[in-house]
């Protein structure tokens, strides 16, 4: 009977011992934080959350105290496979995985994660997420945001995505696509997506990351290779096809206010032009021809814009420039019963696509006047083109119909090539470089 009491007793010590430091390994403070409270690394400011051991600051805890007693099903993953959820009294929230998770944000962005990693949402709606496997962040308009590898991620409520890695990171949606690769990161924002440390992000408005740093909002110049843009026309000009039909006679005749010059035969507007023949015809035979390679020989860098190496005006002064020369060309007179020189027919597209909805057809008068018309696929509407050509620099710019942005623009000599670089001026603090891909027209 003694031996049965001992034996009784010793059992309730050893588990009073047991529960305490089960208590104490999961409610303790210090570690690792990700806001103001605890010591070790930190990732945030002031008071946030705490995750057991690992502080997230000051507002609620992980400890068993902390875990509403009836959580959804959801909110609490079974702490069998090391993973831990809770509410604090602020509306934040927190969850963490050893195995991988899900959690969406009260501004109804969705991050999921894969391997050793976690979440966790303040009472303002900043989301912190890490992981070793994998990070995905959901915007609530769609966009995507994914890391590979040791990744972190924090995503705040105006729509305000930053995070970093030692690997690959990626984003696609609605907003455009990108990818950034090594020791990188990006930050979106509601106006655009920028990539920093290497890699290229594409934002609202094309493509927005250079080799040397970060443009912002959808703003600048970047660096492509030929061969990458080579590969590019060739999947664009097979899927264009069906706008060979288009820029005939009869075809802008069914197109209110279409453009058309007069003396043109059916299929003239598709015809090509030779940089010989172009200088003869409008003058410019005396001065050599000034390429304009968009990311190459002209480069936009600390509100800046660089022509062979040579500053030539800030950013803005850029943009009003081109803004000039083409609302030049809109008021200028040219009758269609002019002379005209085709130019041809380009497909406009922007970062990475393979695909064009946005198509011009271009021609130029010896007074150095451009006229033409831009098609959208997506709407099946046509609108004419007004702009001209600065002498002086060889700057084409035009805008299309009676908007005054945005305005497009490349070198006079680029459009007498296949393909060629191009700026579009959505404002003049907010200009994107895109591609033109010359459209041969079909024989059938």
């Amino acid at each position: 009977m003694k031996r049965t009491l001992i034996t009784l007793v010793m059992g309730l010590i050893l588990i009073a011992s047991y529960s305490t430091a089960e208590a104490q390994r999961r409610g303790g403070g210090g570690g690792r934080s990700f806001g103001g409270g605890g010591g070790g690394r930190s990732l945030g400011g002031g008071g946030g959350f705490s995750s057991g051991s690992r502080s997230m600051g000051g507002g609620f805890s992980s400890a068993a105290h902390a875990i509403p007693r009836s959580p959804v099903a959801s909110q609490r993953p079974s702490p069998s496979r090391g993973n831990f959820a809770g509410v604090g009294p602020n509306g934040g929230s927190f969850q963490t995985a050893r195995g991988g998770g899900s959690h969406t944000t009260p501004g109804g962005a969705t991050i999921d994660y894969a391997g050793r990693g976690g979440t966790a949402t303040g009472p303002g709606g900043v989301t912190a997420g890490r992981g070793v496997g994998g990070v995905k962040v959901t915007g609530p308009g769609g966009q995507e945001y994914g890391k590979v590898g040791r990744v972190g991620g924090v995503q705040g409520p105006g729509g305000n995505t930053v995070g970093g890695s030692r690997s690959i990171s990626g984003t696609r949606g609605p907003a455009g696509s990108g990818v950034a690769a090594s020791r990188g990161g990006f930050a979106s924002g509601p106006n655009g997506m920028a990539a920093f440390r290497g890699g290229v992000a594409v934002g609202p408005n094309g493509v927005v990351a250079g080799r040397t740093g970060v443009a912002a909002n959808g703003h600048g110049t970047y660096f492509r290779s030929a061969a990458v843009v080579h590969g590019q026309g060739v999947a664009v000009r097979a899927g264009s096809v069906g706008y060979h039909h288009c820029f005939t006679r009869t075809w802008c005749a069914r197109y209110p206010g279409a453009w058309y010059a007069a003396r043109w035969a059916t299929s003239v507007a598709w015809r090509t032009v030779t940089w010989s023949n172009l200088a003869n015809y409008g003058g410019y035979a005396y001065a050599a021809p000034v390429s304009y390679d968009y990311g190459s020989t002209v480069v936009y860098q600390d509100n800046s814009v660089y022509v062979n190496g040579d500053v030539v005006g800030t950013t803005e002064e850029y943009s009003a420039q081109a803004e000039t020369i083409a609302e030049s060309g809109k008021r200028a007179e040219a009758p269609s019963e002019d002379e005209w020189q085709p130019l041809g027919v380009f497909a406009m597209v922007q970062g990475e696509e393979k695909s064009s909805n946005n198509i011009f057809q271009l021609a130029i008068n010896k007074d150095s006047v451009i006229r033409g018309n831009y098609y959208n696929a997506v709407t099946d509407t046509t609108e004419p083109v007004y702009g001209s050509v600065d002498k002086t620099t060889q700057r084409a710019a035009w805008m299309v119909g009676d908007a005054e942005k945005p305005v497009y623009e490349a070198g006079l000599v680029n459009l007498t090539k296949d393909e060629t670089s191009m700026m579009v001026h959505y404002a003049n603090d907010r200009s994107v470089q895109a591609t033109l891909f010359r459209i041969q027209q079909d024989s059938e």
